[in-house]
C-alpha cells in the first residue's frame, strides 16, 4: 500500500513539474466563466429577455375560461324555457339577475327548476389598436436588453484591464521584495559595522544611528510590499472567481505596448474617448434611445386617445335534476370595445413630464459621461509623461550610481575605501532600481487606463 501512494505521489508530482502554467489569455478565459459580476450580468441579461417576452405577449390574444356549478337548497319557480331566455341575454351576470327574476312579483311560477346550475364562460380579448404602446413597450425593452448586453461586454472589458494591471502589479511587487530582501542584508551587515565602529571608538553615534533608521526603513518596506502582494493575490482570486495558486501564473507585462501608447496621437485618443468606440458613452447614448420610446408609450396613453380591442365570449349554462337529466344551452358573443381616459386628476400630464425629464437626466448622463473620461484621461496623459520623464531620470542616476560603485569597488580592494561606503552605495543603487519599477508600474496603470477609455480593446 505505501508503495502504491508513493508511486501515486511521484506521478502528481512528475505532472504538476509538466503542466503548463496559466497564461493571460488563459486567465481571462477563466475570469469570464467564474466571475460573480459577470454571472450576475448573465442573469440581469435573462431578465431583459423575460422582459420583451412578456411585451411580445401583448400582440397575443388574451384567453379566460371559467367554470362554476351551483346546488340551490330551495330553487324558485320558474319556467325553464323564460329562464334561459333571460339567461342566455344575461350571460356576464347569471347568478344575481337569476335571482332578480326569482323574486319579480309579476312573474308566473310555472315549474321547480332543478337544484344544480353549471356555467362555463370562455372570453377571448385581441388587442387591435393601442397608438402603439404595445409596439413601443416592446422596443423600450429590446433596447434596454441591448444596454444590458452591452454592460456585460464592457464589465468583462473593464475586468480584462483590472486582471492585467493586478497581474503586472504582482509582477513589479515581486521584483521589488527581492530588491528590498538584497538591500536588507547589505543593510543588516551595514549597522553591525557601525556598531562595531562605534563600540570601537572610530565612528560616531548619529552613524550608527543612521545605519539604524535605514534599516529599519527597508524592514518596514518589506513588510509594506508583503501586504501588497497579498492585496494583489485576493484582488487575483477575485476577479478569477476562482482559487489559483500564484506559482502556476506566467505573466511579464508589455512594456513594449505600454511606451505605445503612450505615443499615440493624443488628439485621436481624445476623440475616440467621447466617441461610439467608448462602451460609457455607447450606453449612455441608448439610455436617450430608451428615454424617448418611454415618451412615446406616454403620449399613447393622453386623454381621448382610446385603445380598441375585440372580444369573443363563447358560453354554456345550464341545470340538472336530481335525476340526473339536465338543460342547457350556450351563448356566443363577439364585441368590439373601445376604451379611454378622459380625466384622472393628470396623472397622463405627469406621466408625460415625467418621461420628459427621465429623457434630460439622459442627455445629462452623457454629457457628464463625456467630461469624466475626458478628464480621467488628461490625468493618465500627464501621470504616464511623468512616469515616463522619471523613468529616464532613474536611468540616467543609475549609470551615475553603477559608475560610483565600480569606482569603489575598486578602491574597497586597494584599501582606500570603506566597506561601509561599498554598501551603502549597493543600497543606494537597489533604492534606485525600485524607484524605475515603481514608475514603471504607474506607466502600467496609466496605459491600461488610456487603452479602455480609448476603445482600443
Amino acid at each position: 500500500m505505501k508503495k502504491i501512494l508513493l508511486i501515486l505521489s511521484v506521478l502528481l508530482l512528475s505532472l504538476s513539474l509538466f503542466a503548463e502554467p496559466y497564461t493571460y489569455d488563459d486567465l481571462l478565459s477563466i475570469m469570464n466563466v467564474n466571475n460573480i459580476e459577470l454571472l450576475t450580468q448573465d442573469e440581469v441579461i435573462k431578465n431583459a429577455t423575460l422582459d420583451i417576452k412578456d411585451a411580445k405577449a401583448n400582440y397575443h390574444p388574451t384567453i379566460d375560461l371559467s367554470l362554476s356549478g351551483t346546488y340551490m337548497v330551495n330553487p324558485p319557480s320558474i319556467s325553464k324555457d323564460d329562464l334561459m331566455k333571460k339567461m342566455n341575454d344575461m350571460i356576464n351576470d347569471q347568478f344575481s339577475n337569476y335571482i332578480n327574476m326569482a323574486i319579480d312579483p309579476n312573474f308566473k311560477e310555472l315549474e321547480i327548476l332543478d337544484p344544480f346550475m353549471y356555467n362555463a364562460q370562455l372570453n377571448l380579448t385581441q388587442p387591435i389598436f393601442t397608438w402603439g404602446k404595445v409596439t413601443n413597450a416592446v422596443k423600450l425593452y429590446e433596447k434596454l436588453l441591448e444596454v444590458r448586453q452591452l454592460e456585460k461586454a464592457d464589465k468583462m472589458t473593464s475586468l480584462s484591464v483590472e486582471l492585467e494591471g493586478y497581474l503586472g502589479g504582482l509582477y513589479y511587487a515581486n521584483e521589488i521584495q527581492n530588491l528590498l530582501s538584497s538591500a536588507n542584508e547589505d543593510a543588516a551587515a551595514l549597522v553591525n559595522i557601525a556598531q562595531s565602529g562605534y563600540e570601537n571608538g572610530v565612528m560616531l553615534l548619529s552613524d550608527y544611528n543612521e545605519a539604524r533608521l535605514s534599516k529599519s526603513e527597508l524592514d518596514m518596506a518589506i513588510t509594506e510590499v508583503e501586504v501588497q502582494i497579498s492585496q494583489l493575490e485576493d484582488n487575483i482570486e477575485k476577479t478569477l472567481g476562482s482559487d489559483i495558486s500564484m506559482d502556476d501564473i506566467e505573466f511579464t507585462p508589455d512594456e513594449n505596448r505600454y511606451y505605445e501608447i503612450s505615443q499615440m496621437d493624443r488628439n485621436d485618443l481624445r476623440a475616440r474617448a467621447v466617441s461610439s468606440a467608448n462602451s460609457n458613452i455607447r450606453m449612455a447614448s441608448m439610455g436617450i434611445e430608451a428615454a424617448e420610446i418611454g415618451e412615446d408609450i406616454a403620449r399613447g396613453s393622453m386623454y381621448g386617445k382610446p385603445d380598441v380591442a375585440l372580444q369573443v365570449g363563447l358560453g354554456y349554462m345550464g341545470f340538472v335534476g336530481n335525476g340526473w337529466e339536465h338543460n342547457g344551452d350556450y351563448s356566443l358573443n363577439v364585441s368590439v370595445g373601445l376604451k379611454t381616459t378622459l380625466w384622472d386628476g393628470g396623472k397622463v400630464l405627469n406621466n408625460i413630464d415625467r418621461a420628459k425629464s427621465q429623457q434630460e437626466s439622459a442627455v445629462l448622463t452623457l454629457e457628464n459621461a463625456k467630461s469624466e473620461l475626458s478628464m480621467t484621461l488628461e490625468n493618465s496623459f500627464r501621470t504616464i509623461d511623468l512616469a515616463i520623464s522619471r523613468i529616464e531620470y532613474y536611468e540616467t542616476k543609475k549609470e551615475v550610481l553603477t559608475d560610483e560603485f565600480n569606482t569603489l569597488n575598486v578602491q574597497k580592494e586597494q584599501g582606500y575605501a570603506s566597506e561601509s561606503d561599498y554598501l551603502q552605495k549597493k543600497i543606494e543603487i537597489y533604492q534606485n532600481e525600485i524607484s524605475i519599477i515603481q514608475e514603471k508600474t504607474n506607466l502600467m496603470q496609466s496605459a491600461l487606463t488610456i487603452e479602455y477609455i480609448a476603445g482600443l480593446r
